[in-house]
């Protein structure tokens, strides 16, 4: 996403994604002072995007973003996003929430109609 406007791009690993247990492995990003942007496919309970959403703010990022395609949000998920100190979420509209923000029904219709 970054590449093409030449901004600066990291990611953090999953090394064992479970549903309970959330641990992340830092590539050293560099978020101080930046605006960072976090993006998945999937925002099932929130717990990695909190995870990666403090790491980035004790690295002293100027602001976090989420971005993801579906928003599932279980488990209070939206909530746990909000008090890890999220800026702001947004998502598609597979699954409809307050933080949809894109749709993805001409993606879906076209896939179907081939």
């Amino acid at each position: 996403v970054a590449g093409p406007y030449g901004l600066y791009c990291d990611h953090l690993k999953k090394p064992s994604p479970s549903g309970a247990e959330v641990t992340l492995a830092s590539n050293h990003p560099d978020a101080n002072a930046r605006d960072c942007v976090i993006v998945d496919d999937i925002i099932a309970t929130g717990g990695s995007m909190a995870l990666a959403a403090s790491m980035l703010m004790e690295q002293g990022a100027k602001s976090v973003r989420a971005a993801g395609v579906h928003g599932v949000f279980a488990s209070g998920g939206y909530i746990k996003l909000m008090q890890a100190g999220l800026a702001d979420v947004a998502n598609s509209d597979t699954i409809e929430r307050a933080s949809s923000r894109f749709t993805a029904s001409k993606i879906i219709a076209d896939a179907v109609r081939r």
